[in-house]
């Protein structure tokens, strides 16, 4: 009897037990994965967000220095060296002092000195307002230069982050396409990912002077997807800065 009870509390483990035990397991290592997923996620939205701000104080200096702000790099197109070289990182501006992409491109990281892609591996996507990059042999801005970039919080415009006032938008507008990446320059390849599904990232892809800021959203969301981070220079903030060091008027 002694040697049968022995037998029968040393015969281990069943399988319904292991798949219990395993099943047990695999529910702790989610609950525990998830939340890092999650933090690593907030932590690439962060330092995506800190390297546009410091592209924001850096087209505030280039400013200061040049009096005018820089062109964007463009992003295809014919290459002549040394102005006009697409995905360089060098503003790209004609001898009329003109933006050559007028219609937006590259952040132009080099140009600036800032970092040239955002936490996924894409380009910072730049617009300026043209009259505020024109250099000389064009006329510089001055405090009575109007700026015609809007933000916005859907595409359709209904609420506008910028002045809604005619010439009282933005000087310029820089965003991350986010973790997606769709519409943005790849970093590694120079070509362009796929296009975006919806209206509000495709308004941020278009080339128009309308930008969309809102509240991220997912895949079937009602509002459509939207991961883009947008950051804008308000022309009075510019001009703040312009005046307090003696630049302008």
């Amino acid at each position: 009897m002694t040697g049968t009870h022995l037998n029968k509390s040393a015969r281990g483990f069943t399988l319904i037990e292991i798949a219990v035990a395993v099943v047990v397991i695999a529910l702790l290592l989610g609950s525990i994965l998830v939340p890092l997923a999650t933090q690593v996620e907030q932590r690439q939205i962060s330092d995506t967000q800190k390297i546009l701000d410091n592209i924001k104080e850096a087209l505030v200096g280039f400013a200061l220095t040049n009096g005018y702000l820089p062109c964007p790099d463009k992003t295809s197109g014919s290459s002549t060296p040394p102005n006009d070289v697409p995905n360089d990182g060098n503003e790209d501006f004609s001898a009329a002092g003109t933006c050559i992409a007028a219609e937006g491109g590259n952040v132009p990281w080099a140009t600036l000195g800032v970092g040239n892609t955002d936490a996924w591996g894409n380009r910072f996507r730049y617009r300026v307002d043209t009259d505020f990059a024109r250099r000389s042999p064009a006329t510089t801005f001055t405090l009575t230069t109007g700026a015609g970039l809007r933000v916005c919080t859907t595409a359709a415009c209904t609420v506008s982050l910028t002045s809604s006032t005619s010439g009282n938008g933005a000087a310029a507008v820089i965003l991350s396409h986010g973790k997606n990446g769709l519409g943005a320059i790849n970093s590694l390849t120079n070509s362009t990912n796929p296009a975006p599904t919806s209206a509000d990232e495709l308004e941020n892809t278009d080339g128009n002077a309308t930008f969309v800021s809102r509240v991220a959203t997912p895949t079937g969301a009602a509002a459509g997807e939207f991961d883009d981070i947008v950051s804008w220079l308000s022309k009075y903030t510019l001009f703040n800065r312009m005046v307090a060091a003696g630049k302008l008027p």
